[in-house]
């Protein structure tokens, strides 16, 4: 079984963004900010996230 996204517990939070309209860059930025340095997360790795499990 794959392990869980720590993205998963921003998920709320990530489609609320979406769905104001915020782009994905800022919202990536935005959920970057509050991951700590070792959990620093690509914004292609967010991307995908995005259009696989929100859009």
């Amino acid at each position: 079984m794959a392990a869980k996204s720590k993205l998963e517990k921003f998920k709320l939070e990530i489609t609320d963004l979406i769905d104001k309209d915020v782009s994905i860059r800022s919202a990536w930025k935005i959920i970057n900010f509050k991951l700590p340095p070792e959990a620093k997360i690509s914004y292609n790795a967010f991307f995908h996230f995005v259009k696989k499990h929100i859009k």
